[in-house]
Formats: structure tokens, sequence, C-alpha cells
């Protein structure tokens, strides 16, 4: 087996911990899926220098491997000193929405388990993807009859580093899993009798679990942005001017975030027809100062967010498979540039409510594509935004003939 000493300070774990920003979060699915790898976030938490402490002290304990009961009992009286601690009135600043939760040793638990859990993991599958040669891995479940039936079916299951099966099903696979995955050489497989799986088995990543996490793909430049304004707000604790700052991040460091995002929903949504995929959205741009300017002259009012999003419903109304019929369909591949389309605005419209981004059909230059998007657009508990109300692909001279008010 390829081996790891974890007698060693644990220096990619405490990174993890370390490189995620704190995000306000009201409910978990605010913040989906890859965005947790980048995101240090615990629901309920709305005071973003409590999030900080919380952040701070996790990566504490696991650099000096803190058991939870140590943990616990030196975060407690910074909980209760700002009011975090027992019965506690949490309030959605975006919808007013009020809610008693209880932070008691259950929910600590959960917090400091789920931390810990993923660091350790994303730790380990970096030292397995870095390893040379041609590299197998093995699931490993906990056979002490705690274990989920369908994690423990998945025992000793072994398949290609490489297998499309660990993007999403790499463990934790779930709330408190505790499933681990080891890595061997193609001579230890057959050293050891491992018989090498030819299907990949069915996922088994729970809904809130099912996203991608290894972390393989990081964006450094990301990264060093916000590392340097959390140093900031540490310095200066100012909640309102952290979050605007954050706006602020420049979209070429964004574009790779959106990009991996799209593109794993139109996989799981358009390519293998996963209704039931769990992200409800995709961020897929931002809206620049120009046009920004003429929609809130236009529509007499401030844009409330500067984000483009995609819902999954609008892709699906959208999908190749619905809108063939009707001769309107964009191309898989078509779907895949709308991150660059609504980036570089080659040809903006405005059309009584809308914007309209048009980008050429390459293969039938009669045809036009256009992305039609709705501005504060109301998304429920996110507030309003601006959001892809649909997709379609049109003629071109239905296009030309039309009196669109041309933006860009």
């Amino acid at each position: 087996m390829v081996s790891f000493n974890f007698n060693l300070s644990p220096e990619q774990n405490i990174k993890f911990l370390q490189q995620k920003k704190p995000e306000l979060s009201f409910n978990y699915d605010e913040v989906m899926h890859e965005a947790h790898l980048k995101a240090f976030t615990i629901a309920k938490v709305t005071k973003l220098d409590l999030l900080s402490d919380m952040q701070d002290s996790l990566i504490k304990a696991q650099k000096e491997g803190k058991s939870f009961e140590v943990w616990k009992k030196e975060i407690k009286p910074t909980l209760a000193k700002k009011g975090w601690l027992g019965k506690v009135e949490v309030r959605n600043e975006k919808t007013g929405e009020i809610k008693t939760i209880n932070v008691n040793n259950t929910r600590l638990q959960r917090i400091y388990n789920t931390n810990m859990r993923t660091a350790n993991a994303q730790g380990r599958a970096k030292a397995q993807y870095a390893l040379e040669g041609e590299i197998y891995l093995r699931y490993i479940a906990l056979q002490d009859g705690l274990t989920r039936p369908s994690h423990l079916r998945m025992h000793g299951i072994t398949l290609r580093r490489d297998d499309p099966f660990w993007e999403t099903n790499y463990p934790p696979n779930g709330w408190n899993c505790r499933c681990v995955v080891r890595a061997y050489s193609k001579e230890e497989c057959e050293r050891q009798g491992f018989e090498i799986s030819k299907t990949p088995p069915l996922p088994i990543a729970s809904k809130d679990w099912s996203y991608d996490k290894r972390g393989l793909n990081e964006d450094k430049s990301l990264d060093s942005i916000l590392q340097t304004k959390l140093e900031k707000f540490k310095k200066n604790p100012d909640k309102s001017a952290f979050v605007e700052s954050l706006k602020k991040i420049p979209n070429t460091a964004l574009k790779k975030t959106w990009e991996t995002s799209l593109n794993a929903m139109i996989d799981e949504v358009l390519v293998k027809g996963n209704q039931s995929y769990p992200a409800a959205y995709a961020q897929v741009g931002k809206i620049s100062p120009k046009i920004q300017s003429f929609l809130e002259k236009t529509l007499g009012t401030k844009l409330e967010d500067l984000y483009l999003i995609l819902p999954k419903n609008n892709l699906l109304h959208a999908s190749p498979k619905r809108k063939a019929i009707y001769n309107q369909a964009l191309r898989v591949e078509e779907f895949r540039e709308i991150v660059n389309v609504l980036e570089e605005e080659k040809e903006v419209y405005w059309d009584k409510d809308s914007l309209i981004y048009f980008f050429e059909d390459k293969e039938d230059k009669t045809k036009m594509n256009k992305i039609v998007v709705t501005p504060n657009y109301k998304i429920k508990r996110f507030g309003k935004t601006n959001a892809i109300v649909t997709l379609s692909k049109i003629d071109k001279h239905s296009k030309d003939s039309k009196k669109y008010q041309e933006i860009k």
C-alpha cells in the first residue's frame, strides 16, 4: 500500500482550512458543493467575526491534534461571549426570516467532524493524486455496525485513480461519514489480489455531499485575493467593508470557478439526464459597470446584486431534449460557452424587461444563439439577483429584423 505518515503535522489539511474564506450562510445549501472548498461556512452563523474565530480555532485544533472535547471546551467561552451558545435567535439578513436554534454539543460535534473530515480528505486526496505511475484507489468503509449499508457495500471497491466516480464520490459521502480511500500501485493491486472494477458503481454520495471534495483544481489567484482580504478584515473587523471588498474581486479570478460550476451542472443535467442534481443554481458571470449603469437608469432602481446565475430548472427548460422539436435547441458545447459569452458582452441588447446576449452558431450561419437574462430576478431565500430565464436558437434574420435596444 502507498503509505502516508499521519504522525506528521497535517500541513495539507491545515492549509485547506486556512485558505477558506469566511462566508455568511443562513442555510447550508446557500453555499453549494464545490463552493464549500472555498468558503468556510457554518449554517446559521451570521456574524463574520464569529466565523473567523471558529475558523482559527479549527485550524489550531487540526495543527495540534486536539480532540473534539478539547476544542469544544476552548471554543465555548468565545461562543458564549458573542451570543452563539444555547438557544439563539438568528435572522436571515436577506429575507428577514428569524429562527431559533440550539447551539449545543451535538451541533458543535457536527461542525468539528465536518471540517476535520473534509480537511483530512483533501489532504489525503492531494497526496494520492501527486503519486507517479498507474495508481488505483480502494474504498474503505468501517465495519462496526454503524456504517450506512450503501457505504458498506462499497468496501473493497477498487477503481483507477482517474475514474469519474471519484469526482463526486470521494469520501466523506454524507454527514458523519467515516469512509476513506487508500491508494495502491498496479503492482500492489496484483500482489494483493485486488479485483479492479470494470464498471463504476452507482453514486452513493448524499445530496449535500455530491460534489468534488478532493480540492485538486484550486484557483490560486482567487485564494491569494481572498487571503489578503481576510487578513485586512482580521485587523479591522468591519463586516460591511469586508463584504463590499469581496464584491470587488475581479471576474478573471472567479471565471474558473464559474466554468467549473456550469460544466458540472451541464454534465449532470443535460448529458446524464440527472434531474435530481442537488445544485439548484450555477453562478456564471457578473454584470459589467456599463450594463449596470444602463440597467439602473432604465429600471429606475439599484441592482441588488451584480452576479448572473443559471437556475437548474431553467437549464432543464432549455435542454436539447425539450427544445429539439422546435428546432431551437443549443448544442451541449454551446451551453458550455455561457460564461465566455456573458463576460465578452459582444452583442447585448435590451428588450422590454430583459437583457439579451447573442452569440454565433459556429455550425449554422443562418442561426444565432440567445441568452435571456432578467435583472432583479426574485430567488427564494436569496433575494433578488440576475437570472438566465431561457436559452434558445433563433433564425438570424429574425434577430436582425427585431428592434432591440443595443447596449454593447
